[in-house]
């Protein structure tokens, strides 16, 4: 019983070795683009919850590109004087916000 016992607790150390992939990404990144006619003043992100977790307060103009790196979850984004948008980030996946001449965010995942 003992042998079989030790057999046993062998395996599952070697199944739990296995199992982890140091090299598994463990963030995603948000991704946002700003249109023609646009530029933003501040951006913000927040947790489900409510919490503030990203700010940044320099400007955005027309053209650019702001690339955030986050842990999965779901957030919302609220850009000065545009429309407030929620997004999913998943580990390894990029999340992308392009934001139209109408300050309107639209999501998409690859």
């Amino acid at each position: 019983m003992k042998t079989l016992a030790k057999f046993l607790f062998s395996l599952s150390l070697l199944a739990g070795l296995t199992a982890c992939d140091d090299d598994a990404p463990t963030t995603g990144e948000i991704v946002l683009d700003i249109e023609k006619y646009m530029y933003v003043q501040s951006i913000s992100i927040y947790t489900e919850l409510g919490n503030k977790i990203y700010e940044n307060r320099e400007y955005l103009y027309e053209g650019g590109r702001l690339s955030i790196p986050l842990n999965p979850g779901n957030y919302r984004i609220s850009t000065y004087g545009y429309s407030d948008c929620t997004f999913q980030i998943q580990a390894g996946h990029t999340t992308r916000i392009d934001y139209d001449q109408h300050g309107n965010g639209v999501v998409t995942y690859d």
